[in-house]
């Protein structure tokens, strides 16, 4: 074999060599390509989706010591709830905790119960951080009784805030989640102490709170708690509100008064004179005041006037009555007599004997209308009439 032979045959070898190496690199350059390419769609595949990945917290509960949450999924794609994280705020030595989950939420639906068949049991005193992470890596963080790490915005309203004795007041308690960490609370609960600061009385819950606890409070929500109570009392008789959470932050709280604003029935009256009697029988005279009692149910009752007799030595007989119910003008004597009975004698035929009397009664009805009258009768001389002029009369509740 010549030079030229052999020569052509090495080239030709070479050649081989060349190409076969060129050949396995690019096809090795083009999977590794493809593989990139593979990775990165798949990458973007996965950011689009995590982006589109939309849920929400929209119930914290605790059943048997044990979370119940719900998550609602708003997106349009299936989410995979992966891990759960939590955090004992109260505790903070304990650390962190990691729960796996794998529960799958379908757009538009609901996932209840998330927590119950965990083993994590918590206390209803204390206030957790928890984290739902989703197996694309998206994070939903919230607060469970976590008032308790932070003062909450309070503000107490209370409609109205004043009034006469018996009278009902409504109280909300605003509640707004100014948690600067972002994070919503749960398991809201109101608390109401109530002070009787003043005066003597009584404050008595008619209603409340309603509702007994709210389930789920966003950051920079506001939801309100309602109380109905009714106050009786004498006038400034004042009673003081004092609103928080349960579980709470310390010192946490909105307080309001309320004060009763009665004042005590008072009466003066001039009233008609009554008729003349005739003979030792005694009758009603007309209605000479009214009085409701508001506030005590005590009163004094004072009348001055005078009487005259037609004859000599002829007496006029007065005493005053009180009752609920108004006895007609000239019926029997009735309803209650007070005190004692005052006995005027005219010196002379139709002389004016002044009289004046002043009573007091207590135990009457509050916001029940009393009537006042007096019973009249003459006696000492037969045949005789006895008149009653120029009465005044203040009736005043004390």
């Amino acid at each position: 074999m010549n030079r030229r032979a052999i020569s052509t045959v090495v080239g030709a070898v070479f050649f081989i060599i060349i190409f076969t190496t060129a050949v396995t690199f690019v096809t090795y350059d083009m999977n590794l390509l493809n593989n990139f390419t593979d990775a990165f769609v798949t990458k973007s595949q996965s950011d689009a989706d995590a982006n589109h990945e939309e849920f929400s917290i929209t119930k914290v509960t605790v059943d048997n010591n044990k979370f119940n949450i719900t998550i609602q999924n708003s997106g349009n794609i299936p989410i995979t709830i992966n891990r759960l994280w939590i955090l004992d705020k109260s505790n903070i030595a304990s650390g962190v905790s990691k729960y796996d989950v794998n529960q799958i939420v379908y757009p538009g639906n609901s996932l209840t119960k998330v927590g119950q068949n965990l083993p994590l049991y918590i206390n209803s005193t204390h206030g957790y951080d928890l984290k739902l992470v989703t197996m694309r890596g998206n994070v939903k963080e919230f607060f469970a009784n976590s008032a308790s790490q932070a003062p909450v915005y309070l503000q107490l309203f209370v409609l109205p805030n004043s009034g006469p004795n018996n009278f009902n007041t409504t109280l909300l308690l605003g509640v707004t989640n100014n948690m600067t960490n972002g994070g919503a609370l749960s398991n809201i609960q109101a608390n109401m102490v109530v002070k009787n600061l003043t005066g003597f009385g009584k404050t008595t819950l008619i209603s409340g709170p309603t509702p007994t606890s709210y389930s789920l409070l966003n950051n920079g929500d506001l939801t309100f708690f309602k109380w109905d109570y009714k106050i009786n009392g004498t006038s400034g008789y004042k009673v003081n509100f004092q609103a928080s959470l349960k579980n709470g932050y310390l010192y946490n709280n909105a307080s309001q008064n309320v004060v009763v604003t009665s004042t005590p029935q008072i009466n003066f009256t001039t009233p008609a004179n009554p008729a003349n009697e005739t003979n030792g029988i005694g009758h009603m005279s007309n209605l000479l005041s009214t009085i409701t009692p508001q506030v005590t149910g005590r009163v004094e009752i004072a009348i001055s006037g005078y009487t005259l007799n037609t004859v000599k030595n002829g007496t006029c007989s007065t005493d005053i009555r009180i009752g609920t119910s108004l006895i007609s003008p000239q019926g029997a004597l009735g309803n209650t007599k007070l005190g004692v009975s005052i006995n005027s004698t005219s010196a002379t035929a139709n002389a004016k004997v002044p009289f004046s009397n002043t009573v007091q009664v207590s135990g009457l009805a509050l916001g029940t209308k009393e009537y006042i009258q007096i019973g009249k009768q003459m006696g000492g001389v037969s045949g005789s009439t006895c008149a009653w002029r120029n009465i005044n009369l203040s009736v005043k509740e004390i």
